[in-house]
């Protein structure tokens, strides 16, 4: 997957990548926090690093704990330490997927952070040898599915006779379909170009 193949000289890849696309130092941090599972994986598991996500934010929260980071860093680091082989594919996944992602990230209460995890997931894309300059349609992608997903008609007459979880649902149901709408479109698009 790595053509570079050494763990660290990616790492210091995309972190150039993220300071190239963004000052943000959240950013950054994140970009260089996202693999730090890999360092955890068997050695005769190598040069694969199966579960290196889960591994990762572990890790992320024992540095943060150790060198007492400041909590936004943290989260914007473990979002993107847990969901960028996730992101990388995003044009595949499902509806619901989708979906589920952007609530883990809370990308409709926060489209600010939403914004610097995709920046990250694009520095972890282009911190490869030969992929410095490669399109990242996966960010595009994700920020329209977010937009329909937010941009939901939710008045009152949807709700009508509901309670709690009901209104829960429906909201999340008008989502998936909005989300479903983005992708039909999408592969539409790639059926036309």
């Amino acid at each position: 997957w790595h053509p570079e193949i050494d763990t660290g000289v990616h790492v210091l890849m995309v972190l150039e990548q993220a300071a190239a696309l963004s000052s943000d130092p959240v950013v950054r941090f994140a970009a260089l926090t996202h693999d730090l599972g890999k360092g955890q994986t068997p050695a005769d598991q190598w040069p694969r690093h199966v579960g290196h996500e889960v591994r990762s934010v572990a890790c992320v929260d024992a540095l943060c704990d150790r060198l007492k980071v400041p909590n936004e860093y943290r989260e914007l680091a473990k979002h993107v330490a847990r969901h960028h082989g996730v992101v990388h594919s995003a044009q595949q996944l499902r509806a619901g997927t989708l979906l589920d992602l952007l609530e883990t990230l809370d990308a409709f209460r926060r489209p600010e952070r939403f914004e610097s995890f995709l920046l990250a997931c694009m520095a972890d894309m282009r911190g490869r040898t030969g992929f410095e300059q490669r399109p990242y349609p996966q960010a595009d992608y994700l920020r329209s599915v977010r937009s329909a997903a937010a941009g939901v008609a939710l008045d009152r007459s949807l709700f009508a006779g509901l309670t709690g979880a009901g209104i829960g649902e429906r909201v999340r149901r008008t989502r998936l379909a909005a989300i479903e709408a983005v992708k039909a479109a999408s592969v539409s698009d790639k059926g036309t170009g």
